[in-house]
């Protein structure tokens, strides 16, 4: 990763509040993406899939190969457990084994998979730039701003897509298909056609969820330029 001068040397392009997603999100997520895509969307999915998309449909920037693509995100899903797994039977470790290894639906596990968003959104989009996905809140959403700068810095990219996404205060253990969440995005480039970026990898204040910091940033810079 490339050492960074001065984080003023690159802007915040375009951004998506989470105000600003669509009222039906599972609609949208049908009509924007491929079949094969929409099956594997589940409520937690909607949103940040959603904000990826919607902001790259209004400003359409650069080669789709040299886009780079980061969420973040407090939510990590609970592992099921059926309610037979407290049961004292003598085929419960059998039955267990087979509900986890066997699953009714084959993309169960995919569902379930935390990076799901950012692997649909690459997906849809085709976008090809280097591209992560970080469990945390605002510290790990500045974290991960510093290396969605670091990879226009050193060329990797052209630009970065940053997508914060969460679902409610308790409610980040649930799985995909149990609760909703909402997003923002920003885009990430060059020169000085927006925001210092740099506002946004400052914005980690401890305790405060990656979305809510995101989301602050962008009310932020949008009251400030008016």
């Amino acid at each position: 990763m490339r050492e960074i001068g001065s984080f003023d040397q690159f802007s915040v392009i375009a951004s998506l509040g989470s105000d600003e997603l669509p009222e039906d999100l599972r609609e949208y997520s049908k009509k924007a993406s491929q079949r094969k895509v929409s099956r594997l969307l589940d409520r937690v999915f909607y949103a940040p899939y959603v904000a990826a998309v919607e902001l790259h449909k209004q400003h359409g920037f650069g080669e789709l190969d040299r886009i780079a693509l980061y969420t973040v995100s407090g939510w990590d899903p609970s592992i099921p457990v059926p309610d037979y797994a407290f049961e004292d039977a003598p085929d419960r470790v059998e039955k267990l084994s087979h509900f986890y290894t066997h699953p009714a639906n084959p993309t169960d596990w995919l569902r379930r998979m935390p990076n799901n968003p950012i692997c649909n959104i690459a997906i849809t989009t085709l976008f090809r730039g280097p591209c992560m996905h970080y469990i945390g809140d605002a510290e790990s959403l500045s974290m991960l701003t510093s290396i969605a700068i670091s990879t226009v810095a050193d060329g990797s990219a052209d630009a970065a897509i940053v997508v914060a996404f969460d679902l409610p205060e308790g409610e980040q253990h649930l799985l995909a298909h149990e609760g909703d969440s909402s997003a923002a995005a920003v885009l990430i480039g060059p020169g000085g056609q927006g925001p210092s970026a740099g506002g946004l990898v400052e914005a980690g204040k401890p305790g405060t969820s990656a979305l809510a910091a995101m989301q602050e940033f962008i009310v932020g810079t949008r009251a400030g330029a008016r």
